[in-house]
């Protein structure tokens, strides 16, 4: 996906490195990727010791989401 920066075309890798930086690095989860994000954690299958990490990966999107409720 090219991106025009400053009158200049960029684009295939860095393009993506462009959008990677300046976007995505430094933008927060909407309350909608947030609600989206739990609802797959939530529908997903863990073993053992992933039981651990999803839990605190849900405490903290939940705190988080609550904070932008």
């Amino acid at each position: 996906m090219p991106i025009k920066t400053q009158g200049k075309v960029i684009v295939g890798e860095d393009a993506r490195e462009r959008i990677t930086k300046d976007i995505l690095t430094k933008s927060d989860l909407s309350k909608k990727e947030l609600e989206f994000v739990l609802r797959k954690l939530q529908d997903a299958t863990y073993k053992g010791s992933e039981f651990e990490m999803f839990y605190t990966s849900w405490v903290k999107l939940t705190e988080k989401l609550k904070k932008l409720s």
